[in-house]
């Protein structure tokens, strides 16, 4: 493991999809508790259907097992 990972570009390039995911992904159980089940992306209603929540889930652990992957072994 480098001392330095959190300055490494690539980590970043990894690590910034996995932020955005990770948003996404609170909007989305954020949004079971609204009236209306619904999240806002780029400013348009979206309607949640039964499998968003566990693909979203599932990109954002891929996603996340992959950056620390990447901190651990490089």
């Amino acid at each position: 493991m480098k001392t330095n990972w959190i300055s490494d570009p690539i980590f970043w390039i990894i690590a910034l999809p996995a932020l955005a995911v990770s948003g996404i992904l609170a909007q989305m159980v954020l949004s079971l508790f609204s009236c209306c089940g619904a999240f806002k992306l780029r400013g348009k209603a979206v309607l949640l259907k039964w499998w968003m929540i566990p693909a979203t889930a599932a990109t954002c652990a891929i996603l996340w097992t992959l950056t620390i992957l990447y901190v651990v072994f490089i």
